[in-house]
């Protein structure tokens, strides 16, 4: 039997995984691959690959595709769930499928395959260009590198290899001395590679300009170490967002050591300063945006619970976005019909490995580790197309009611599952505030003319306009705690105010939900916040890409909840009802709490050098090893299990799926492997006939079901049925004994030499 096909199909699966393998073995990508990822690449597109290859059970190509196809649906559920995301899984798992067919059985369209070698040297490439991307990168894959390097040659040289051998099976002839040549050529070429070029060909020499400089010329003098640049020279004055205490005190800067940060290596923080830590705030991300302001959701939540408050929508794909990791740039391929909005880039240089999406996120580019920021040590770039403006100026825009279908599709958002006491309150609330509205609505609008729907949502906000805003450090959203909030206290945060808005705007008729995350705006920039941000700004040359004017300190005191209503044309929009609140008295304001930014080590001037990642690569062979392993035994179970089935059909194809079931029962036995050249009957004669009868039996029944021609179809089952009676005495005969027995017979690998 030709084993020359097996051997393609083995070789093709291993460099396939070595190029997808690669970004888990590369130290400069945090998290390669999230869960529906490693499905996808690592089980879903070698298992069809392998369903592909192996042959159709009985003959029939429709059983092979059922066999193929059903768990590929499955698989593309458990990866993406019950929505679009299952849909890459499946196209991924249907390419891989459809080419390996092609490819091993109908060569004459397997020409479609020549795109294989070019896109898996395009993922080995990709992974260079990103280990050259910058000195932190470069310095964390220095080895990995220079094996990538060659390795994309070998993958791609090899790739093609293999499509055309498979494209052209007689040039098979001579096919392993031409493969043993080429393999101790490219073997040669990697360890040359690996000794001779310099260990720092990749590095990527940051120069100090004098940049720092011209931060400082721009700068006016301030009672710290670090000058402000003038906002005359571009800070931008931003709309009303959180109310802030006009008076009080001016919060200082404190820098905290970067091995001391909280969370860092799990320390505790610590400053010597020996002020409690309710009066401190601390730099969770540098945002970068021409916009403002940023408002960044990572939970997006429009599930209505009657006691529990608004919670996470299962089904809002935002919220399993933000989370996601990735390798390549990810695309929202949704058109967007929404008015008013424009493409806006926002960088963000966090201690978060999270992504927080300002709305509607269009692409996001993968996370970059970055080792020589301190805590800052993720780099997010996220590209949305958010709406422009205040969107409270689209009071005087005539607005439309929402349409049938609106009103269909965002049912679960208008949903207000309240009884009793909570339901009156708030109705009460809605009440009092269109009553107030209406006596304040001719001195708000000055008789121009408001369109209807967007003047009910300024009429909510305005509802807000004698409740006290306080940092409360309470993060309890419950209906009983917005009860109280409405009725009795009065005085609330972020949390109480955007819920009770959002429930509002619901009994309104307005679909609402509520979003968490962080808010990256002007008017919560203090002279605190500028000067760490120069600071900062003077010390990571890869924020000085970003002009001053443009990025913003947010700190853990910029964590917000806000709402978002859905306006007919505009879509869903960031409305801020703390903007309308009384603002804050004295420590109440934790934007005046000092501001804690980290200080980095000014010694450490490059990223570590690593030497070659030995441990990397080693586990990277061993999980190749495994999923190698893995493949072989699902490959032999997997073609057993389609003989077996083949052998229930009975007559000519289910003897000749019988026949061979029972040449890979016998290997697994230790029996001897047939060779390709041999008949059944010669074969039979390698067993004495005194020892095993029933062989010889086999082998002649075998060849009648073969080559005879039945009178009727009755003689012929007849004839299948004795067939099989022998073939379960010779596996009772020749079956091993005890558990070493046992086990030698489960792990077996001998039948696979008859593929």
């Amino acid at each position: 039997m030709n084993k020359a096909p097996l051997v393609l199909f083995i070789l093709r699966l291993l460099l396939y995984l070595s190029a997808v393998v690669l970004p888990i073995a590369h130290p400069g990508i945090p998290v390669s691959y999230d869960r529906s990822g490693m499905i996808q690449w690592l089980l879903i597109v070698p298992f069809e690959a392998l369903a592909a290859f192996l042959p159709a059970p009985g003959g029939k190509s429709r059983y092979k595709a059922a066999l193929a196809l059903a768990p590929l649906a499955v698989l593309s559920i458990v990866a993406g769930g019950f929505g679009p995301d299952a849909l890459p899984p499946f196209c991924a798992g249907l390419v891989s499928f459809v080419l390996s067919l092609l490819l091993f059985h109908y060569p004459r369209w397997g020409m479609l395959s020549a795109a294989e070698p070019f896109a898996l040297a395009w993922v080995c490439l990709r992974l260079l260009a990103f280990s050259r991307s910058g000195e932190e990168a470069a310095g964390q894959s220095l080895g990995l590198t220079q094996f990538i390097l060659v390795w994309t040659a070998v993958v791609f040289l090899f790739h093609s290899g293999v499509v055309y051998f498979c494209r052209y099976p007689a040039s098979r002839r001579g096919w392993r001395g031409e493969g043993a040549v080429c393999a101790l050529s490219a073997a040669g070429a990697l360890i040359v590679v690996l000794l001779v070029l310099p260990p720092d060909f990749v590095r990527n020499t940051v120069i100090a300009n004098l940049l720092p400089d011209r931060i400082r010329d721009k700068s006016k003098p301030s009672d710290s170490d670090y000058g402000i640049p003038d906002r005359g020279g571009g800070r931008r004055e931003g709309r009303g967002t959180i109310p802030r205490d006009g008076q009080g005190r001016r919060p200082g800067l404190r820098e905290l050591s970067e091995n001391d940060w909280p969370g860092r290596d799990g320390r505790e923080s610590r400053d010597g300063s020996g002020d409690g830590e309710e009066s401190r705030q601390y730099t969770v991300m540098v945002v970068a945006s021409k916009q403002e302001p940023v408002y960044m959701g990572n939970s997006f939540r429009a599930l209505l619970d009657p006691e529990r408050g608004f919670l996470p929508s299962p089904e809002e794909p935002l919220n399993l976005l933000s989370a996601r990791r990735f390798f390549v740039t990810w695309f929202n391929d949704e058109p967007v019909f929404d008015q008013g909005r424009n493409r806006q880039e926002v960088f963000s240089l966090s201690t978060l490995p999270r992504h927080y999406l300002p709305y509607y996120p269009a692409a996001i580019e993968p996370t970059v580790l970055s080792e020589h920021t301190g805590p800052l040590r993720y780099i997010h770039r996220v590209f949305s197309d958010t709406h422009s403006g205040d969107p409270l100026d689209l009071v005087f825009t005539p607005a439309r009611d929402l349409s049938d279908a609106e009103k269909s599709a965002l049912a679960s958002c208008l949903e207000v599952p309240l009884t009793g006491t909570g339901r009156e309150v708030f109705a009460s609330q809605l009440a009092a505030a269109m009553e107030s509205w209406q006596e304040r609505r001719a001195g708000i609008l000055r008789d121009r003319e408001a369109g209807e729907y967007m003047e009910k949502i300024l009429a909510l906000l305005w509802g807000f306009s004698g409740y006290q805003y306080n940092l409360s450090n309470n993060d309890d959203a419950t209906i009983a705690e917005l009860v109280s909030f409405l009725r009795d206290t009065k005085d609330g945060d972020c949390v109480e105010f955007s819920n009770s808005l959002a429930l509002l705007g619901r009994l309104a008729g307005i679909p609402s939900r509520v979003v968490t995350g962080y808010l990256a705006a002007e008017s919560l920039q203090t002279p605190a916040h500028l000067r760490g941000l120069a600071a900062l700004q003077d010390r990571i040359p890869l924020l000085r890409e970003f002009p001053f004017e443009d990025l913003y300190l947010v700190t853990d005191a910029h964590s917000h909840s806000w709402t978002q209503f859905y306006v007919p044309d505009y879509g869903w929009l960031d409305f801020e009802s703390t903007a309308f609140a009384i603002p804050p008295t004295g420590m109440g304001d934790a934007n005046l709490r000092d501001v804690v930014i980290p200080r980095l080590d000014e010694r450490r001037l490059f990223s570590r050098v690593r030497a070659f990642p030995w441990r990397a690569l080693l586990r990277a062979v061993l999980l190749l090893g495994a999923l190698a392993l893995a493949g072989a035994y699902a490959l032999r179970y997997g073609r057993e299990t389609a003989l077996w089935l083949g052998s229930r059909r009975g007559g000519r194809a289910g003897a000749r799926s019988l026949y061979l079931l029972l040449l890979a029962k016998l290997a697994a036995e230790g029996r001897p492997i047939k060779p390709a050249s041999q008949t059944a009957r010669e074969y039979a004669e390698l067993f004495p006939a005194e020892g095993e009868p029933s062989f010889a039996a086999f082998a002649a029944l075998y060849t009648e079901l073969r080559w005879r021609q039945f009178p009727g179809r009755a003689e012929e089952a007849a004839c299948f049925s004795r067939l099989a009676g022998e073939y379960h005495k010779i596996l009772k005969t020749e079956r091993r004994r005890g558990p070493v027995g046992f086990c030698k017979r489960i792990f077996s690998l001998r039948g696979l030499a008859y593929l």
